[in-house]
């Protein structure tokens, strides 16, 4: 009897240099002038995400993804598109506390408009 797994096809290559998981976190896709959508980020890594748009909407190939959850700011470029869905692949990471770079700090602005309440602060 020979051995099944010796048999099976190789498992199909993973590209992505780091595990993503899955997720469903609130997210703002940035670009341009400061344009900012809703997005909902499906799944996540240290390298990239996977997110879904509204139906009909586009994005150019590079856009910042704010992280509502980790106050974090993804510099990004799009690899792929699927319907809804887009594959972005990050290329620098901001804080949204400290201090952001003067060319960034359009980011703020967003980011304020979109944060979490803070604890103890009215509605």
């Amino acid at each position: 009897m020979s051995n099944p797994s010796a048999e099976s096809p190789p498992a199909a290559a993973n590209r992505r240099r780091s595990p993503r998981r899955r997720a469903l976190l609130s997210g703002k896709l940035v670009f341009g002038e400061g344009r900012a959508i809703d997005c909902a980020i499906r799944d996540i890594s240290e390298t990239g995400a996977k997110i879904r748009l509204t139906r009909g909407e586009y994005v150019p190939t590079r856009v910042f993804l704010i992280v509502r959850r980790t106050a974090t700011a993804y510099e990004a470029r799009v690899s792929w598109s699927k319907g809804p869905d887009f594959g972005l692949l990050f290329v620098n990471s901001y804080n949204l506390e400290p201090k952001l770079p003067a060319e960034l700090r359009y980011l703020l602005q967003i980011w304020e408009t979109f944060r979490p309440p803070l604890p103890g602060a009215q509605a």
